[in-house]
Order: structure tokens, then sequence, then C-alpha cells
């Protein structure tokens, strides 16, 4: 079995807040609850949000991977 990256566990972890939310929001509906509209709402708002805050925590930690790699490159080597 492959090991998962960082970047497909953020992904994953996204997916499955997507799916929750879809279903509470669902039943919540159904039971016709008094704050449905407002949680339908909430639920358009995440359904946008959540995947932009994904992509911008892969991009930064794309960015402290890069910078990390180039810290390391950059040290001395003391093979004296």
């Amino acid at each position: 079995m492959k090991k998962k990256t960082p970047k497909q566990i953020a992904a994953l972890i996204c997916v499955v807040l997507l799916v929750s939310l879809y279903l509470i929001t669902f039943l919540v509906a159904c039971l016709g609850g008094a704050d449905s509209g407002r949680l339908f709402a909430a639920c358009l708002i995440a359904t946008i949000g959540l995947p932009v805050i994904l992509w911008l925590f892969i991009w930064f930690y794309g960015l402290m991977k890069e910078r990390q790699a180039e810290a390391l490159s950059s040290l001395p080597d003391d093979e004296d």
C-alpha cells in the first residue's frame, strides 16, 4: 500500500467535511428545522470556502517545503 502524502490527506479531509456538511443540511431541511435556511447558506459558503482554504494550505506547505530544501542545500558541508 502506497503511503499517502499530506496533500492527499488534506484533500480527503476536505471531501469528508463537505459530504458531512451536505448530509447534515439535507437532514435538517427534511426535518423542517427553524434554521434550515441559514444552514443552507452556510453550506453554500463552505462549498466554495473549504476548497479555497485547502488550496491555500497546500500552496503554503509547498512554499515551506521548498524553503526548507533551500536552507538545507545552503548549509556548508563539514567533511573535514
